[in-house]
C-alpha cells in the first residue's frame, strides 16, 4: 500500500526540490532526461500499458523528491549541530 505524504510521512518543502532536480536529471547517459523518458511513455498507445506506466513514473518520481528532501533535511542538521 503507498502512504500519502500528509499522513503518513514527514513532509519536508524540499520535496518538490527534489523532485524537480530528479525529473530533470540525467537518466543512462549525460545526454538523455528522465523527463524525456517520462514524455515518450505519455504518448503509449494501449491505455493499460500507458496507466501502469505513469503509475510506476509517479510512485518513483514522488520516492525519489521525498529521499532527496529527507537527506536535505539531514544534511542542514548536521550542519546546524557542527557549528
Amino acid at each position: 500500500m503507498t502512504k500519502h505524504p500528509t499522513q503518513d510521512w514527514e513532509w519536508d518543502d524540499y520535496a518538490e526540490e527534489g523532485f524537480v532536480e530528479w525529473f530533470n536529471g540525467d537518466y543512462g547517459s549525460p545526454y538523455s532526461l528522465r523527463s524525456e523518458y517520462f514524455f515518450g511513455d505519455c504518448l503509449i498507445g494501449d491505455e493499460k500499458t500507458r496507466q501502469n506506466m505513469m503509475y510506476k513514473y509517479l510512485h518513483s518520481a514522488f520516492c525519489s523528491g521525498y529521499k532527496c528532501a529527507l537527506y536535505k533535511k539531514l544534511e542542514t542538521e548536521v550542519e546546524t549541530d557542527n557549528k
